[in-house]
């Protein structure tokens, strides 16, 4: 690994990488089987949403599984309804969902995570899509996570760790394919004089009532298009 990213996630630590990825989840608002979730969806809905999951065989040569972190509510869930134009109810949503474990290279510099959430029916899955492609949806994330949101949307920041600027930019649906959308949020992380950079991009898609949502998470040195690619694909051809 790169020195200066290996100082970098020493002093960060795992907290602050993975706040800093949770920062941008739509419909991911809690873990499965949050308060309230696992009521609405049968047995047979959660089973099929679970053989939709992305699995280790399906990453590179040599990386490893691990426990996904949990999330918590989504912090400024009125705000970015307000700011999109959209129901509040459609960004505050608690759909049930199943969760992939975190898939990581061996320096943990790549992260993939996959969630699949359970509409409560096609057409409310259909406008929580609508609601992530919506042009506005980058500028207001970006406009929260930078302003007096932004410690709660990062999450625990560790003392002497700065993050920077935050920048979201929606994803160009053509790479990853139709029925897709999403976004990719870049952000620099500086201890001790020294800076890498942050970025997460998020894939969605819709089929019936189920929802995928794949992450990609990179530390200093960014994740290759064909690999997010790939991935995204095997994904959504699952659903």
């Amino acid at each position: 690994m790169d020195a200066t990213v290996s100082r970098v996630l020493r002093a960060a630590g795992a907290v602050a990488i993975v706040g800093v990825a949770c920062v941008a989840l739509l419909w991911l608002a809690l873990p499965p089987g949050g308060a309230g979730a696992s009521a609405s969806a049968t047995t047979n809905q959660q089973a099929q949403a679970r053989k939709a999951l992305l699995v280790l065989s399906d990453m590179p040569s040599g990386w490893t599984k691990t426990k996904a972190p949990n999330t918590s509510t989504t912090p400024g869930a009125a705000q970015l309804a307000r700011c999109i134009g959209v129901a509040n109810s459609l960004i505050a949503e608690n759909p049930p969902s199943v969760t992939s474990p975190q898939f990581q290279n061996r320096g943990a510099t790549l992260i993939v995570n996959d969630n699949v959430s359970i509409f409560p029916s096609a057409k409310n899955a259909a406008q929580e899509f609508a609601s992530i492609a919506n042009t506005r949806t980058p500028g207001c994330l970006t406009t929260l996570a930078s302003g007096p949101l932004k410690a709660k949307m990062l999450g625990g920041i560790p003392k002497g760790v700065t993050v920077g600027a935050v920048l979201v930019s929606p994803i160009d649906a053509a790479t990853f394919g139709a029925g897709t959308t999403g976004y990719s949020m870049s952000v620099p992380v500086t201890t001790k004089g020294e800076t890498v950079n942050l970025t997460v991009t998020q894939v969605f898609a819709v089929k019936g009532r189920l929802g995928q949502q794949v992450s990609f998470t990179s530390v200093g040195s960014p994740f290759s298009i064909g690999l997010e690619q790939h991935l995204s694909a095997v994904a959504v051809a699952r659903l």
